[in-house]
């Protein structure tokens, strides 16, 4: 494909600034020097069937790239989205408040059921969470991490040494991790940057 996919496909910018659109066009030609990219229409990745029980989505996908490392042994798929700002009553505050944000998705070639994995804080540690969730986690090697789900022997599947090596070292520690039966969603609730793009890029690739 044309490498300057902007030239012809101009409408998947409309949602953003022009400070936004170098932002992106810096990203996109980032990851272009590490992986294969392609942009696809956001109805031919798993988006929906993730965000299918998502009544009110906070997290709106503009663009979809298809991510595939250069010998193809790994497919992943992230996603340029506007994170609508939001009051503390739950209203939609105006456009300029809206961030953009970048997420990844990656189809799994398990089903885990549903688990969430994040980084404790020292709240966390001291209090612990109270959850909803049938199975609350704990493992003494992956002790700084809070784990939930709904079966624990399939989160003790997901969690094999390799992904808690992988999760371990991740740099940032407001990550959030959901997998969703054969999805894993992963990303950082912070601004986009081509340091954060990378750095989940590579994260996807690994886990």
């Amino acid at each position: 494909m044309d490498p300057d996919y902007r030239k012809y496909d101009v409408t998947r910018f409309f949602d953003f600034t022009e400070e936004d659109e170098k932002l992106i066009t810096e990203v996109y030609d980032q990851l272009s020097d590490s992986y294969d990219i392609a942009v696809i229409d956001i109805e031919d990745s798993p988006y929906e069937q993730f965000s299918s029980h998502d009544l009110y989505p906070v997290f709106i996908p503009k663009i979809c790239y298809l991510i595939q490392d250069r010998n193809k042994d790994n497919t992943f798929y992230l996603y340029i989205v506007s994170k609508v700002g939001m009051t503390s009553r739950g209203g939609r505050l105006g456009r300029k408040y809206d961030t953009v944000q970048l997420w990844g998705l990656k189809n799994l070639n398990e089903d885990f059921g549903y688990l969430s994995v994040n980084k404790k804080n020292l709240m966390d540690k001291v209090a612990g969470i109270f959850s909803s969730f049938t199975v609350n986690f704990k493992d003494r090697e992956f002790k700084d991490f809070h784990v939930v789900g709904n079966n624990r022997f399939k989160i003790m599947n997901f969690l094999n040494q390799k992904r808690k090596e992988t999760i371990q070292k991740f740099p940032n520690k407001d990550f959030k991790l959901e997998v969703r039966n054969t999805i894993l969603s992963f990303g950082i609730p912070d601004i986009l940057t081509p340091e954060s793009a990378e750095i989940i890029s590579r994260f996807l690739e690994e886990i």
